[in-house]
Parts: structure tokens; C-alpha cells; sequence
């Protein structure tokens, strides 16, 4: 029995003096920076809802728009033809005095001239109406092309959305058919945000102070390992969480933060041991005690609070690139 402790106490030396500081830097370094890309994430996903509210508001207003264009294009094209009519009575008019009235209009020259002028300007007038109406009947047109375009545009965003809803609620209920054994025994399964959380309580992963995962939560892990390896594209963060109790350990692991991203890396490893699944999707994450769903007040808060959770997002990048467009 002696021999046992001594030799336990000389392998726990040994540990502690063979890990620098440098590794709880670089831990801590890639805390932060999954920090901010789970920030980033956020701020992408308000993006898209904004920009796809923004185009939504804009088609309307297009579509106002082109209602009213259209009815000053019909009130156009009646005073249009109301003054070809006028037009066409005074040419009538002019050709019946020409023909008719050529003494009269000998010796009435000033009055003729006044009739040319009333008739060259209602002719420019006229003209005048025919390159409004034209034109305006071009910025109808343009009108109708952007609109037609901005509705295309609004339909692909609003299929993307579905598209990526609709992959959330598969992977949501592939992961709960595949860990069903495992619901109401330390794991849970919900979609928030766009996303899928898997949640599991440490009574089904780890002992005490320990990283290492029990065989009862290994099983569950490989189920869940199946469903990633079965849509590749999807990106997963791990994040390990831990009560506010400190932690006081001997080896490298020295403190909460390291506990919990010690956790974490355990479980990224156990998905990455099924071939099909990508290490490069799969981040690992430390939260330590600062991400409590109860008071740490209690055992049962506590106990609430010592979780791992899995964060399962679809690919969004298609849906970036349109918005870039």
C-alpha cells in the first residue's frame, strides 16, 4: 500500500513540473478567440434577419411605388389622347382655312399668324407630352426590372432561411431519436436560435474533478458522433461548463477554466474518433463557472451547473455569399 501512495505521489510531481505556463496562455488564448467568433456568429445571424427585414421593406415600397407609377402612366396617356385629339380638330380646322378662306386669309395675315403660332405650339406641346409619356414609360420599365430582380433576390433569401430552418429541425430530431436511451438521465435536446444544443449533465460524462468521460456518456457521445458524420457540413462547439466551487488541482489542470476546457477537448476527441467526422468543424471550449443556468447556491444549482453542452449550427456560408452579392 505504501508503495502504491509513493508512487502516486512521485507520478503527480512529475506532471506538475513537466507543464509550463504556457500552456494555460494558449488555453486561455483560444478561449477568447472562440469567444469572439461565437460573438461573430450572433452578429452574422442578427445580420441576415435585419437585411432580409430591410429587403422585405423595400420590395413593398418598390411595389407602392410602381401601383402609383402606373396610375399616373393612365392619367398620361388620357391627357395624351385628349390633346392628339384637340390636335387633330385644329388640323382640321387649318386645312379647312386653307382651302376654303385663301382671300380672307390675304387680307387677315396677323390673324393667320396667330393661328400658325397657337397651332406650332400646341404640335411642341404635344411633342412635349409624347417624350414625357415615353419616358416615363422607360422608368416603368426599369422599375418593373428591379423590382422583378429584388423579388428573385428576396425569394432565394427567404428559401435559404427555410432551407437552413429545415436542416435545424432534421438535425434536431436525428440527434433526439439517436440519444433517446439518454433523455431524462442527464441529457437534453432543444433547437434555440437556429441552432441545436445537446446539453448533458456531468452525472453522465464525469466523475468528480475528473476529464475523463465514463463509458455511459462514451455510448451516448458515439451515437452522436454518427448523426455529425452524417451531415458534414455542420459546425459543432464544445463547450464544458463547471459550478463556482474552486478547484484546487495538483497536475496541469489547475483551476475551473482549465477543468472545463479539459472536458471539453475529452468529449471533442471521443466525436473525432468516428471517421466521418471532421476535426476541422469541431471547436473545443472552456466556459469554467461563468455561464450558470442556476444560483450556485445550492446543491442542485450546482449540479444544474456542471454541464457540458454540444452547439450543433448549419452551414451558413451559401447564405453569406448572397448577401455579399
Amino acid at each position: 500500500m505504501k508503495k502504491w501512495i509513493f508512487l502516486l505521489v512521485l507520478g503527480t510531481w512529475m506532471m506538475s513540473s513537466c507543464v509550463s505556463s504556457k500552456i494555460h496562455k494558449e488555453l486561455q488564448t483560444r478561449f477568447e478567440t472562440l469567444e469572439e467568433e461565437n460573438a461573430v456568429l450572433r452578429k452574422e445571424n442578427d445580420v441576415l434577419k435585419g437585411q432580409l427585414e430591410i429587403s422585405s421593406n423595400e420590395l413593398n415600397e418598390l411595389k407602392a411605388k410602381y401601383a402609383a407609377l402606373q396610375g399616373d402612366t393612365m392619367q398620361l396617356r388620357d391627357r395624351y389622347n385628349a390633346l392628339h385629339e384637340k390636335y387633330i380638330a385644329l388640323n382640321k380646322s387649318y386645312e379647312f382655312l386653307l382651302e376654303n378662306n385663301n382671300a380672307l386669309m390675304a387680307s387677315n395675315q396677323a390673324e393667320n399668324k396667330k393661328l400658325l403660332a397657337r397651332l406650332n405650339g400646341l404640335q411642341e406641346e404635344l411633342q412635349a407630352k409624347e417624350d414625357s409619356l415615353n419616358s416615363e414609360q422607360n422608368r416603368l420599365e426599369y422599375l418593373a426590372k428591379e423590382l422583378q430582380k429584388r423579388e428573385s433576390r428576396v425569394y432565394e433569401l427567404e428559401s435559404l432561411i427555410a432551407r437552413k430552418d429545415s436542416t435545424v429541425n432534421y438535425v434536431r430530431k436525428r440527434v433526439a431519436d439517436a440519444l433517446l436511451n439518454f433523455e431524462g438521465k442527464g441529457l437534453t435536446v432543444e433547437q434555440r436560435n437556429g441552432k441545436v444544443y445537446v446539453s448533458l449533465e456531468n452525472s453522465l460524462l464525469f466523475k468528480s474533478a475528473s476529464w475523463e468521460v465514463d463509458n455511459k456518456g462514451k455510448k451516448a457521445l458515439e451515437q452522436l458522433a454518427v448523426v455529425l458524420a452524417e451531415n458534414p457540413d455542420l459546425a459543432v462547439v464544445v463547450e464544458g461548463h463547471t459550478d463556482a466551487d474552486a478547484f484546487k488541482g495538483k497536475t496541469a489542470v489547475k483551476d475551473n477554466w482549465d477543468l472545463s476546457v479539459m472536458r471539453a477537448t475529452s468529449i471533442v476527441k471521443i466525436l473525432t474518433a468516428n471517421e466521418g467526422v471532421d476535426p476541422q468543424k469541431i471547436t473545443a471550449a472552456g466556459r469554467s463557472e461563468f455561464v450558470p443556468l442556476a444560483s450556485n447556491d445550492t446543491e442542485e444549482g450546482k449540479a444544474m451547473n456542471r454541464r457540458t453542452e454540444i452547439i450543433i449550427t448549419p452551414n451558413l456560408s451559401e447564405l453569406a455569399d448572397l448577401l455579399k452579392e
